[in-house]
Parts: C-alpha cells; sequence; structure tokens
C-alpha cells in the first residue's frame, strides 16, 4: 500500500527493532569496557598509583620510573623521605640510592666518603653495612687505615667501644688498622700550609722552609724558627692567651732540620725500643717539625709534659684554631694518628682550613683524606 510518497509494508516496523536491537547492544558494549577498565583500574594499579599509594609524590613518581627504580621500591615497599628529598633536589644521583634509603638524611659529606671508600675498595654491600651501623664520624678511620679485612669487626670494634661524654660520642678504638711506613709517598700540596705529613705521607731530606725566621725569645726558647706566617700567628696566639687570661706559653720546640729528626729518633729506639719510638717520635722525613709549621708548647713556669694539665691548654683547646693552629694528636686517637696523646703539640694550617678542621671535629689525618687528598 501507498500512502501519499510512502510506501507502506509489513516489514517496516521489524527493521525499526533491529535498530533498536544494535544500539542496545553497543551501548551494552560500551558500559562492558567502561566497567572492566574500572575494575583493573582499582584491582591492578599502575606504577603511579602503587608509588603514590606508598608515598611518593607526582614529582618524584617521574623521576623513578625514569631511573627505573620503581619496582624495586614497589616490590619492598620502600618510601624513603630522604630519597624523595634527594630526587627533587639538585644533587640527587641514582648510585647513591643505598644511601638514600638507609639514611634519615643524605648530605654531600656523606657521599663524599662514599666514594672514596669504594674507591678504596669496599664493595656496596661492604658500605651498606657500615653505614646501616656506624654514624659518619665512627666511619672517617677507614680513610685513612688500610682496607679492613672484614668490616663487621671494625663495627664491633666501634660499637664496643663507644664512650658518651657531653652527650657526644666518643670511640677509642682497640684494633689494629694499618701497618705504618709499610707503603708511603712523598707528600705534595699545592697550599703549603695544608702540607700533610704523617706515617704515610713524607718529605725529602733535603726539605728546608724558605722562608724561616727565629723567633722572639719572649714566644720561644733561643734560636727555635718557623715559616713566616706561621711565626706572626703564634706570636698573635700568645699574646691573645695573656691579654685574655694573664697567663703564658712559648714554643719550646719549632723547626727540626731532617738531621736533628735523626738524632732525637735514634736516641727514643735506643731508650725504648723500636716499637714504643714509634708512639712518640716521628721517623726522619717523616716529621711534622721539618715543615717548619709545627710547634711543642710550654706553660710558663711548667714543662711541657705538664701542658695537658695547665690553663693553658684548656685556652687552647677552645681557641687555638682562630689563629690558624690545630691540636695534632688529640686524646683517644692514637690508632688514627699514629701516635700517643700529645697535648703540647700544634700545627699550623692557616685560620681558615683550621677552622674547618676543628668544626668537623676529625683528625687531620681523616679530614685530609676526606676533603684535601
Amino acid at each position: 500500500m501507498t500512502y501519499g510518497n510512502v510506501k507502506l509494508n509489513g516489514n517496516q516496523p521489524k527493521r525499526k527493532r533491529r535498530k533498536l536491537r544494535k544500539s542496545f547492544v553497543i551501548s551494552a558494549s560500551l558500559f562492558l569496557i567502561t566497567f572492566t577498565l574500572l575494575l583493573v583500574f582499582l584491582f591492578f594499579p599502575t606504577t603511579a598509583r602503587k608509588l603514590k599509594k606508598i608515598g611518593y609524590s607526582p614529582e618524584a613518581i617521574e623521576i623513578i620510573k625514569q631511573d627505573k627504580i620503581a619496582n624495586t621500591l614497589i616490590d619492598g615497599n620502600y618510601f624513603s623521605e630522604n630519597l624523595q628529598s634527594a630526587i627533587l633536589s639538585k644533587n640527587y644521583d641514582l648510585k647513591y640510592l643505598d644511601l638514600y634509603l638507609i639514611q634519615d638524611k643524605t648530605t654531600e659529606d656523606d657521599t663524599l666518603l662514599y666514594d672514596k671508600l669504594i674507591a678504596k675498595g669496599y664493595s656496596t654491600n661492604e658500605l651498606i653495612l657500615l653505614y646501616s651501623s656506624l654514624t659518619f664520624k665512627e666511619m672517617t678511620p677507614l680513610l685513612v687505615f688500610d682496607k679492613v679485612k672484614t668490616v663487621d669487626f671494625y663495627i664491633n670494634d666501634v660499637s664496643d667501644h663507644r664512650i658518651t661524654n657531653n652527650a657526644q660520642n666518643f670511640f677509642e678504638l682497640s684494633g689494629s688498622y694499618i701497618e705504618y711506613y709499610k707503603e708511603t709517598e712523598v707528600s705534595v700540596s699545592i697550599d703549603r700550609n695544608a702540607l700533610m705529613v704523617n706515617k704515610h705521607y713524607y718529605i725529602d731530606e733535603n726539605f728546608i722552609p724558605n722562608d724561616l725566621v727565629t723567633l722572639s725569645i719572649q714566644y720561644a726558647a733561643s734560636d727555635r724558627q718557623l715559616q713566616r706566617e706561621a711565626a706572626d700567628a703564634l706570636q698573635t696566639m700568645c699574646d691573645a692567651l695573656q691579654s685574655e687570661t694573664g697567663l703564658r706559653m712559648y714554643a719550646s720546640s719549632a723547626y727540626r732540620s731532617y738531621q736533628s729528626q735523626v738524632e732525637i729518633y735514634n736516641g727514643y729506639v735506643a731508650t725504648k725500643g723500636q716499637e714504643a719510638a714509634d708512639l712518640v717520635a716521628a721517623r726522619p722525613g717523616f716529621s711534622e717539625h721539618q715543615t717548619g709549621l709545627t710547634v711543642d708548647m710550654t706553660p710558663v713556669g711548667s714543662s711541657m709534659g705538664e701542658f695537658g694539665d695547665s690553663e693553658q691548654f684548656k685556652w687552647m683547646l677552645e681557641n687555638s684554631y682562630k689563629y690558624g693552629w690545630i691540636l695534632r694528636y688529640p686524646e683517644g686517637k692514637t690508632t688514627i694518628t699514629g701516635y700517643d696523646f700529645e697535648a703540647w703539640h700544634y700545627r699550623y694550617l692557616g685560620v681558615d682550613l683550621a677552622t674547618k678542621v676543628h668544626n668537623s671535629g676529625l683528625t687531620y689525618d681523616e679530614y685530609y683524606e676526606l676533603y684535601l687528598k
């Protein structure tokens, strides 16, 4: 039948039903796909969502994904505020990942020490154990020592000999970690004040400072000499002591030639034996006195050996660095310096370097290996 221009037949309604079914199928399919994706999203989170759940920020997550450490963090459920802070800083370096994860805060000093110990031959696993067990200052002696055979022994030695004093942790090692004078090298330094001389670094027997001056008897025993800069600093320091306390002190010993050290050392060996002599005197070429930058201080009216019990010594502990001088062989550091405590023995480094060494709390041997070598 035809109505106007439209042809009607019995099949027309059926076509409409098919169109409705097709639309329903499409809608249902879209719903199922969306529902499935939602389930996947909810029950199978993406890497980013997993990291976010652990605690990392979107900015940190992007870097974590780029560095391909996401799985390590996710598998171990590791969240480290220290790691996140490092990632978002300019100093972030993936090679220190272990430090970021085991420390509450990782500083440039920590990473510098890490690199130095790696260069000395320690493995990553050994360093993880060390950093997990010890403080920064408890690890710096390792730079001075021969490589220890087992870090467990060293860790136990430190742990067993910690001494709490004035809210600070000190330790006196009992083990022997270095064979002195076995492997030595000539000392070289751009800054002559920083010249390292100890039982590893030596100066040639012909070394003589080119600007030695004779000290006034007001500040030293007769005919004592120092490099000019050190001599001026010694005078300023002695004057400051007298001005502030009314006390006086002087240098009973200063520059020594190579030959003078030969005589002194041989005398100790003759009376004490070589092992005991090595704890109180340097072998020729290994003496700081040959640099012209070292003095042995004595209180006026007393002896050098009594300096450690004097008010002058107390003042020096608090003030010597302000004038460029440091106590070279502190108490409790014999295993590190190779010498018994010498309250009277001071080394001139210049005000800037002496202040840095003083503030570090390290012996000069440790400081040198960490920051100047």
